[in-house]
């Protein structure tokens, strides 16, 4: 069994289930984006993906992003200048509109360096390019992830910036993605917000911030069945020789123990037991297996864990006498790095 093996790729890549508020937050998404396919009035509406570290948010910007394209290819002619959807990553710079500006044009590819010919790869403000760029290519989507890394001493920057974007291209709605993504915005809106309140109102009423919400999935005597429902799916996606439909629904206790309903747990700890027992040759997952994995969530203690057993090898992989099988240094045609 080596490295190679497409099985422990597939296994090595398998994607976290989707869950309610997945579902939920695609179709809320849609039917909040659908009214920016056509012009109107004002600017559109922005909304935010919030929940913990490591629930799944950014897997759902992306689906929503997907989901979006997706529709518009669909219902409309087909066009390859057309980008409904920009998805970046917030600057680690976020000191000025220029840094601002950057990963724009790196997603659509535009020279930001001041003079490459002269080796002058010092940056330019690139506002104005990537606004024309997104007007002609119709982009209605622009989703920013990671706004938690937003500081409060930077947050008058950033969202100046990206407003001031939106003032131009109004059809736009952002996306703002990452941990308190909704306090964040909440306090962004205040700093754009009129101090004047409206006539006969003492104080100003907080501005609502859409929010879709991705969360660790329950495991409760009131409500099993979405856990169960997550394994269910997630066995089905297992290509193991051996393993028994139904294990991972008798383990749901136990699974939801050593993840606390999270999706990034569980995806860590099912693949790394899929490999394990695919290297192993054992080809099915058990409580026994799942007790040698280690994700950072509930995991057991050192001197819990069971023996763990060497992957198999073949009889091509010793030669000689046991006395003679010594480890010796691979021909460099074959080597393999190890882990």
């Amino acid at each position: 069994m080596r490295l190679t093996d497409p099985r422990l790729a597939y296994h090595g890549a398998l994607l976290p289930l989707e869950t309610d508020d997945f579902t939920r937050g695609v179709r809320l998404a849609r039917t909040m984006l659908v009214k920016n396919l056509y012009d109107s009035p004002g600017r559109s509406p922005n909304f935010a993906v919030d929940g913990p570290r490591l629930a799944g948010k950014s897997l759902l910007a992306a689906r929503i992003g997907f989901a979006f394209q997706g529709l518009i290819d669909h219902h409309f002619p087909a066009d390859a200048d057309r980008h409904p959807v920009v998805y970046i990553h917030v600057p680690h710079d976020r000191s000025d509109a220029l840094h601002w500006s950057l990963p724009f044009a790196e997603y659509f590819g535009l020279e930001h360096s001041r003079s490459p010919e002269t080796m002058n790869h010092r940056s330019v403000d690139m506002t104005g390019p990537i606004t024309r760029v997104m007007e002609r290519a119709g982009t209605r989507l622009v989703i920013v992830d990671g706004i938690e890394y937003v500081r409060d001493n930077e947050r008058q920057t950033a969202f100046d910036y990206l407003f001031q974007l939106q003032d131009a291209l109004p059809r736009i709605t952002f996306l703002f993605c990452g941990i308190g993504a909704q306090e964040i915005l909440h306090h962004a809106l205040g700093d754009h917000r009129s101090k004047a309140p409206a006539a006969g109102v003492d104080t100003l009423e907080p501005q609502g911030i859409p929010t879709l919400w991705v969360r660790p999935v329950p495991y409760t005597a009131a409500e099993p069945d979405q856990w169960c429902n997550v394994l269910d799916d997630a066995e089905k996606n297992l290509r193991l020789y051996k393993h028994h439909p139904g294990t991972l629904v008798q383990l749901a206790a136990y699974l939801h123990a050593r993840t606390d309903g999270s999706m990034h747990a569980l995806n860590q700890l099912l693949c790394q037991a899929a490999q394990t027992s695919i290297l192993q040759q054992t080809e099915a997952i058990d409580r026994e297996l799942l007790e040698t994995i280690l994700t950072g969530y509930s995991d057991p203690t050192y001197n819990c864990l069971p023996a763990l057993a060497e992957p198999a090898t073949s009889d091509q992989d010793h030669h000689g006498s046991p006395d003679q099988a010594k480890p010796t240094e691979p021909d460099s045609h074959t080597k393999e790095p190890g882990l």
